[in-house]
């Protein structure tokens, strides 16, 4: 199985530098990944394996929003006019393959797009695959919607905002029209956007600290504290006395990422307004800025009680990922 698994990460690498220049660009809904395999393999065990992987629950958003939504034809049906979609997940099964293969490639008919082709013996061994890479494969569909909302973000920008960004810190960030700066402190920026009604909110929080010690700095206890302390003294509610908090019966989920290059940890869970009745889903990032020795802390969380969630959020993590740090090369990442 270790041997297995070592063989699909090299075909998997070797295909991720697959790029085409000057294609047009990707079609499709946000969020939908498109399925080109027979029906028959589709409604059964293969099928089911693939919804496992890409119609999993969103994670920490309360009501059940799946990663992705499927659209399944068959491979007769793709034709040129499917070819530009931005998500394209190719399934093959067949007992005249002697192995299992797997390729990723970026770019191929459109851009941004992620083009995902697994081919197996069998669907025990089909399956195997999914398991092994699902994570992988969802990272790399996400990261090709991320490139699609930056791009937007890009053709409409707040020169403004995007101004008092580089001058408070030194980065660069794809902040849109729409959204507008909230709130400055001390090295810190909350970068909010408001609907036309009170019930849908998308904030972005940029703040910066020492750099002390990796050992302490990237515990997830500290992560948590330190969140919660910078939301209360910078992120108050509606009502007096109120702030916002983590949600403290629900234990964050960590991972280590590699963000645009950069070592971070990553955590996720849900925030409420202590004192009020408010609350949502966030996400959070802690990397390093090593050229200005200080610890980066991008918070993206959302509101919006009334709607779905998975695609708002991704939009603030697009913003959070846009950022760039141009006075210093990417540190190398550490091996997964």
């Amino acid at each position: 199985m270790k041997k297995f698994l070592y063989l699909t990460l090299i075909v998997l690498l070797a295909a991720c530098n697959t790029e085409r220049p000057q294609q047009p660009s990707a079609t499709g809904r946000a969020g939908e990944l498109l399925v080109v395999m027979n029906n028959r393999q589709y409604e059964g065990p293969a099928g089911e394996v693939i919804r496992e992987v890409f119609q999993a629950q969103v994670p920490m958003v309360l009501t059940y929003e799946p990663m992705f939504d499927l659209v399944q034809i068959q491979e007769e049906s793709f034709v040129k006019m499917f070819e530009t979609h931005r998500h394209i997940f190719l399934a093959e099964i067949s007992d005249t393959l002697a192995k299992a293969n797997l390729e990723i490639s970026k770019n191929t008919w459109s851009n941004p797009q992620v083009v995902i082709r697994v081919q197996a013996p069998n669907d025990s061994i089909f399956r195997r695959v999914m398991e092994a890479n699902a994570q992988t494969f969802i990272d790399h569909y996400l990261e090709a919607e991320r490139a699609r909302i930056i791009n937007a973000y890009n053709r409409t920008p707040n020169h403004e905002a995007r101004t008092t960004v580089r001058e408070m810190f030194g980065y660069e960030m794809a902040i849109p029209e729409g959204f507008f700066i909230a709130k400055k402190g001390d090295d810190f920026i909350w970068i909010r956007r408001t609907g036309t009604r009170e019930d849908l909110d998308m904030s972005v929080l940029i703040a910066t600290l020492e750099y002390k010690d990796p050992a302490i700095d990237f515990m997830h206890d500290v992560i948590r504290m330190r969140r919660d302390s910078i939301t209360h003294l910078y992120v108050p509610g509606q009502l007096e006395g109120s702030y916002m908090t983590t949600y403290p019966e629900l234990t964050p989920e960590y991972r280590e990422v590699n963000f645009n290059g950069y070592y971070a940890m990553e955590a996720r869970s849900l925030w409420r307004v202590e004192g009020d009745f408010m609350g949502g889903p966030f996400i959070n990032y802690t990397l390093v800025d090593e050229a200005k020795g200080r610890l980066v802390i991008l918070d993206g969380f959302v509101y919006a009680p009334d709607f779905k969630k998975r695609d708002y959020l991704r939009q603030v993590e697009a913003m959070i990922y846009s950022l760039k740090f141009p006075e210093k090369e990417k540190q190398e990442t550490p091996a997964e």
